[in-house]
C-alpha cells in the first residue's frame, strides 16, 4: 500500500525544506514539491513537523538469550521504535555469548520473530573461537571487551587481540572495542575493596579515566600495526578522545561513539541515583563531559548510541558491589538530543549525521541512515516544539526505569514508520 507522507519538512543540505514524501513497497518513492500530485492510497498530514531518516541505534543489548527478564526482542524493539530508532545492532553478551555461527543464526530468528524493528548483530570475539570468526556470516562487527564487564567476553591477552585484529582486516570486518584496561580495574577493585568503598560514587575511581586511556592506547597501537578498521565504543574521557583524534589525524582507521548518559550525566549524578548511575565505563567528571561535546563539533565522534543495557529495579537495589552496571537508553536518546538542539548545543543536522548516516556507512547498512528516493523507508517525524517529561513506570522497556525520569524536554517522537509502515504502539 502507498502512503504519502504530506506537509513534512525535510532536510535537504542544510535547510529544511516543506515536501511530501511517497512511501511504496518499502521504499521512499519520490521527494516532491508540495503543488505535486502525487497518487496514494492513504495520506498522513505531518502539519509542517520534521521528519528525518529512523535513527540507527548500533549498540544494544536485548539480552536474549539467557536474560528475558531484564529485556527481549518485543519490548526492546517497541523502546526503540518509541524512541524514533528503527534499525538496531545487537551486542553478543549473552548467556550464551554469541560467538559460534549456531548462536547468531538462533538470536537472529529471535528477532525475526518478535522484533518490530530492523536489526544487525555484532559478533562476540573471544579468547577460543578464532575459527568461527574466519567464517562467520551476517556479523557487521567482531565485538572485543578489553575490559570485563556484563558476560564473559574479556580477551586480555595481547597474542589473541593481535589474531582478532588480522582476521577481522583479512574477513573486512570492524572490530568494535570496549576500551578500558583490565589491569587498572582489578589493582582499583582491590584498593577499593580495602578501602571499604561500598558506594556507585566511587564507580568512576575503580573504572577510571586511566583504565580507559591505557586501553585505547593499546588498541590504538595494535590497529596501527595490523591496518584493521577500529571503532572504539562508548568513550567517556578526555584523554581517550584526545588518543583519538591524534590517530585520526595521522590517518589511521578509527572511529568512535559516545552516549547519551555519558553526554547528559557526569559523576555527581551517582550521589542522588546510586546504582542506577552505574555503567561500564563509568560517569566521569564534567569536565570529561565537556571534551565529549567538543568531540562532536569538532567530528572526532562519529556516532552516537544507546548502549541500552536494561536491568531491572531490584537487580539494580542490591548493594554496590553486586549490582549490576548498565542503563536502559532507547527511548531517550532522540528526545534527549532535540532538547540539546532545542538549546543550541547541536544541530538537526549533526543528529541526523551521527545517528543516522554515519552508523549506516560504518555498518555497511545499505539503502538505511538517508532521505532519498529509493531508499528503505525507515522514517521518524518529530516536533521540536513539544514538551515531554521522561518517567519511570511509563516507558516501554521492560525495566521501566530511566536515570533520566523527571527530566523536562523540549522535542519528541511524534511517529515512526518501519518498512514504509507506520509502528503503532498503543
Amino acid at each position: 500500500m502507498s502512503l504519502l507522507l504530506d506537509n513534512c519538512l525535510v532536510m535537504l543540505g542544510k535547510r529544511l525544506m516543506p515536501r511530501q514524501v511517497l512511501l511504496e513497497k518499502g521504499k521512499i518513492a519520490e521527494i516532491a514539491e508540495l503543488d505535486e500530485k502525487l497518487p496514494a492510497m492513504k495520506r498522513i498530514d505531518c502539519e509542517n513537523k520534521i521528519l528525518l531518516p529512523g535513527l540507527i541505534d548500533a549498540h544494544v543489548h536485548f539480552r536474549v538469550p539467557g536474560a528475558e527478564h531484564k529485556e527481549d526482542w518485543h519490548t526492546g524493539s517497541r523502546a526503540a521504535v518509541a524512541g524514533g530508532i528503527t534499525t538496531v545492532i545487537d551486542m553478543p553478551n549473552n548467556k550464551p555469548s554469541c560467538t559460534t555461527q549456531q548462536l547468531l543464526d538462533e538470536k537472529r530468528i529471535a528477532a525475526q520473530r518478535d522484533s518490530l524493528c530492523n536489526f544487525a548483530f555484532h559478533f562476540g570475539a573471544s579468547n577460543d573461537n578464532l575459527q568461527a570468526l574466519m567464517k562467520v556470516e551476517g556479523a557487521v562487527s567482531f565485538k572485543v571487551f578489553m575490559g570485563s564487564s556484563t558476560g564473559n567476553l574479556l580477551v586480555t591477552d595481547a597474542g589473541k587481540l593481535k589474531q582478532i585484529f588480522s582476521v577481522a582486516k583479512e574477513r573486512e570486518k570492524v572490530v568494535a572495542v570496549h576500551a578500558e584496561d583490565e589491569t587498572v580495574i582489578q589493582e582499583n577493585t582491590k584498593s577499593a575493596r580495602e578501602l571499604g568503598w561500598d558506594s556507585a560514587k566511587y564507580h568512576s575511581k575503580i573504572r577510571s579515566n586511566e583504565a580507559e586511556e591505557k586501553a585505547i592506547e593499546r588498541a590504538l597501537l595494535l590497529q596501527k600495526e595490523i591496518g584493521n578498521r577500529l571503532h572504539i565504543c562508548h568513550v567517556s574521557t578526555k584523554e581517550g578522545l584526545q588518543l583519538i583524534k591524534d590517530a585520526k589525524a595521522a590517518g589511521q582507521a578509527v572511529t568512535c561513539e559516545a552516549t547519551p548518559h555519558h553526554l547528559f550525566l557526569d559523576d555527581s549524578a551517582t550521589e542522588e541515583l546510586g546504582n542506577f548511575a552505574k555503567m561500564n565505563p563509568s560517569l566521569k567528571s564534567k569536565e570529561d563531559v565537556a571534551a565529549l561535546w567538543r568531540g562532536i563539533a569538532d567530528g572526532t565522534i562519529d556516532l552516537i548510541a544507546t548502549d541500552h543495557a536494561p536491568h531491572r529495579k531490584k537487580e539494580k537495589e542490591k548493594p554496590y558491589w553486586e549490582a549490576p552496571s548498565g542503563v536502559p537508553g532507547c527511548e531517550t536518546m532522540l528526545p534527549l538530543l532535540l532538547d540539546a538542539v532545542n538549546k543550541e548545543k547541536i544541530s538537526l543536522q549533526k543528529v541526523a549525521e551521527l545517528c543516522c548516516r554515519n552508523p549506516a556507512k560504518l555498518y555497511g547498512l545499505n539503502g538505511k541512515g538517508e532521505m532519498r528516493k529509493g531508499v528503505d523507508a525507515d522514517l521518524v517525524l518529530i516536533d521540536l516544539e513539544k514538551e515531554i517529561t521522561i518517567k519511570s513506570g511509563s516507558l516501554y522497556t521492560k525495566c521501566n526505569w530511566s536515570p533520566f525520569s523527571t527530566w523536562k524536554l523540549k522535542g519528541a517522537v511524534e511517529k515512526t514508520f518501519v518498512g514504509g509502515k507506520e509502528i503503532r504502539l498503543e
